[in-house]
């Protein structure tokens, strides 16, 4: 069977920084394990918040259990997944004589070291006169997560990599949307390689797991139904520090797709394409990254201790139009919410 189940959360409560405006200058609230300042630690609270993670993921009522793990490259993504890979390593070396599609099992073909994919990774608003932090390297990450990232998992090359000048809301969702279609067609083909001698009734529900950013998040809620909102600033769907959602496989018949402001460019200048084919796929109206999909699990916190907590949306464009050494009366244009 074909990819079945896409499980979507945002890292847990994390650490902050600051930005300079009139220079582009980053800095660390604290010191950030890889020296980039917009790559915090997660709180104690949010190293909390990622172990009920696990304990949910684990449970027995969790099902079907992730077949592939796929992260955005930052610490505190990888920070928050790696109690939940690590459980699941251990259900799967303990599973033993268990039937693939058993309920809380793992399938004998799951591959649960992380997939760091660029194109998942955090937004920053456009700027036009200074680059953004780059994003951490899987070399990099691979000494801080060992258990989470191996050498073959190394070998993994991204499908993207988002530009350092920023991006629109737009070209945010246009990014998104072309990182999930490169994700879902690697996963269909991985699959039906495997299933290919299966008889049908041996062939399994498959799922993966994605932990990103609330902004990035959003975009993937949006991207994989289809359905994008005349107010971009709508709460469709929710982000909360260490959530769940959950979208399943539905068919879809819409066509067309309108890209809204037509002199923008779909991508931002400078998005860098690795494995992505560089064609934006035709997502709006209905029709879905894949076919299309269903929102069955919209922000579950349930299995938080502390609940639903510091949900975000946008609000505006994050731009940095103000230009290098603006005076300090002069603040950027439209600046968003900060994500949390």
């Amino acid at each position: 069977m074909p990819l079945d189940t896409i499980y979507l959360t945002r890292h847990g409560h994390r650490l902050s920084w600051t930005i300079d405006f009139r220079t582009g200058t980053y800095r660390a609230q604290f010191p950030t394990p890889t020296g980039n300042p917009a790559d915090p630690v997660l709180t104690s609270h949010g190293v909390h918040q990622s172990h009920e993670l696990a304990r949910h993921i684990a449970g027995p009522q969790f099902h079907p259990k992730p077949f592939r793990v796929y992260s955005s490259p930052f610490y505190r993504c990888l920070q928050t997944i790696q109690p939940s890979v690590e459980e699941l390593k251990k259900i799967a070396a303990e599973s033993g004589n268990q039937k693939d599609g058993q309920i809380g099992s793992i399938d004998r073909h799951a591959e649960l070291d992380v997939r760091i994919e660029n194109g998942l990774g955090e937004w920053f608003g456009a700027t036009d006169f200074f680059d953004h932090p780059a994003h951490p390297t899987p070399q990099i990450m691979s000494t801080h997560f060992p258990t989470l990232l191996s050498d073959a998992s190394q070998t993994y090359n991204p499908l993207l990599i988002p530009s350092r000048r920023g991006e629109t809301i737009t070209q945010l969702h246009n990014r998104i949307a072309t990182a999930l279609q490169g994700i879902i067609a690697d996963i269909d083909a991985e699959v039906s390689a495997l299933e290919a001698d299966l008889p049908p009734d041996q062939r399994t529900s498959k799922s993966v797991l994605i932990c990103a950013h609330a902004a990035p998040l959003i975009a993937m809620g949006r991207a994989l139904t289809g359905h994008m909102p005349d107010d971009k600033s709508e709460e469709d769907f929710n982000v909360f520090t260490a959530e769940e959602g959950a979208s399943s496989t539905a068919s879809a018949g819409h066509s067309g797709d309108q890209e809204g402001n037509q002199t923008e460019k779909p991508l931002a200048e400078g998005t860098t394409f690795i494995r992505a084919s560089g064609s934006l796929p035709q997502w709006r109206n209905g029709r879905g990254v894949g076919g299309g999909w269903d929102c069955v699990a919209n922000g579950d916190c349930s299995f938080l201790s502390g609940g639903a907590e510091r949900g975000w949306h946008f609000d505006g464009e994050e731009s940095f139009n103000t230009g290098p050494m603006a005076p300090p009366s002069e603040p950027p244009e439209n600046v968003g919410a900060s994500k949390l």
